[in-house]
């Protein structure tokens, strides 16, 4: 009898001591998930509302110009570059999502911000448009929509191409079913367009194209019987057009007469000021503007301004991502601008990848050793 009691009662006890383990394992391991699950939260929270909430707050204030009736307020969109199908790899599916998502945020909050008139694409739209087959094409269309919500605001929107959509950038790289493609989906690839005191010419002159020859023709068939009447007049390219020779630039200025031309392709923000008699250029602006917001005076007939617009891609590799805002005000006859920047994706998929890592070491750390454990190690490595 007592040799059973002995043996019940070392049976409970080690039952007791396992219930006790198991007890204070769980509870360390939920203690361990909980500090896990609060960091993350936590790096979300502020990778994903923290950072664009903050860039938002450093926007300019432009509601005293925008508010005016004589103001046109343009929203100026550059290089999206929609990532394709083909060059990502296996782990495309999760950086289309992300580019995505991060363009649809960035739009929607300086859409909302603006309230523009005019929205306006400067080309690239697409990044594998060459090599799209017509489905992988329509795909990346409807991509298009869904992030900048075209389908809906289509009479406000005006789109370009770029070399990324129809070629241009290469000898024997633009083929005449690309463009027509382009134009099924986005429109007239030359085309005039007046709004209130807006003349938009739309064009798609490349890097090889000059103005003599080529699309000359086209392009003045839709300005001949239509005078210069605006206060202003935007040439839209995705090429530059002042930094080409005197040879291309004299008739074409003299011909079209803009007084801005609005341009993508670099991905980085600058303003080239052109004197049409003495035929120079001079940069006004370079990456960032020296007044928040930055006016130029149109009623110097002499000077054409050329202003290239960054990309609102971070996937392109440049510290300076965003959009453009252009105050256009007939009254006065001046062009205000600004630029609307974006947060550093990059920092933030950083923060999540260390995270993770020292997420996964924690969980490794903890399974493996006690608190106490823990403890001897730091004080034992300190020693050392």
């Amino acid at each position: 009898m007592s040799r059973l009691n002995t043996s019940l009662k070392y049976k409970f006890n080690c039952f007791y001591i396992r219930s006790r383990f198991y007890s204070k394992l769980k509870q360390c391991n939920s203690t361990h998930c909980q500090i896990l699950i609060i960091t993350g939260l936590l790096v979300v929270f502020i990778n994903e509302v923290l950072l664009y909430q903050w860039a938002r707050l450093n926007w300019p204030n432009i509601e005293e110009i925008a508010k005016k009736s004589s103001v046109e307020k343009l929203l100026l969109v550059a290089d999206p570059q929609l990532i394709g199908e083909k060059d990502e790899g296996i782990l495309g599916f999760i950086t289309r999502r992300e580019a995505d998502r991060y363009l649809a945020k960035t739009f929607a909050q300086a859409n909302a911000y603006v309230k523009p008139d005019w929205i306006v694409f400067l080309g690239d739209i697409f990044d594998e448009g060459l090599s799209a087959s017509d489905d992988e094409f329509k795909r990346y269309f409807e991509r298009f929509n869904l992030i900048f919500d075209y389908k809906n605001h289509e009479q406000r929107y005006i789109i370009i191409p770029g070399d990324n959509d129809v070629g241009g950038e290469y000898y024997g790289d633009r083929q005449p079913i690309l463009r027509e493609r382009f134009r099924n989906y986005f429109g007239r690839i030359i085309a005039l367009y007046h709004q209130n005191d807006i003349e938009f010419l739309k064009l798609d002159m490349d890097m090889f194209d000059s103005f003599t020859e080529g699309k000359h023709n086209t392009i003045m068939e839709q300005i001949q019987n239509r005078p210069m009447t605006a206060n202003f007049r935007i040439i839209l390219n995705h090429w530059p057009i002042l930094t080409r020779t005197a040879r291309f630039i004299k008739p074409f200025i003299n011909e079209l007469e803009p007084n801005i031309i609005l341009k993508g392709d670099s991905h980085h923000f600058s303003i080239i000021s052109y004197d049409r008699i003495n035929m120079i250029n001079k940069y006004l602006a370079k990456e960032s503007l020296s007044q928040s917001i930055f006016s130029l005076d149109l009623n110097q007939k002499n000077f054409v301004y050329e202003i290239s617009v960054p990309t609102c891609s971070y996937r392109m590799g440049v510290q300076r991502i965003g959009y453009v805002v252009l105050l256009l005000d007939s009254e006065s006859k001046t062009a205000h601008l600004t630029i609307l920047s974006t947060p550093k994706r990059y920092i933030a998929l950083y923060v999540y990848l260390i995270y993770g890592i020292l997420g996964i070491i924690f969980i490794i750390l903890t399974s493996l050793f006690s608190r106490r454990n823990l403890i001897r190690l730091v004080m034992f490595s300190r020693l050392i």
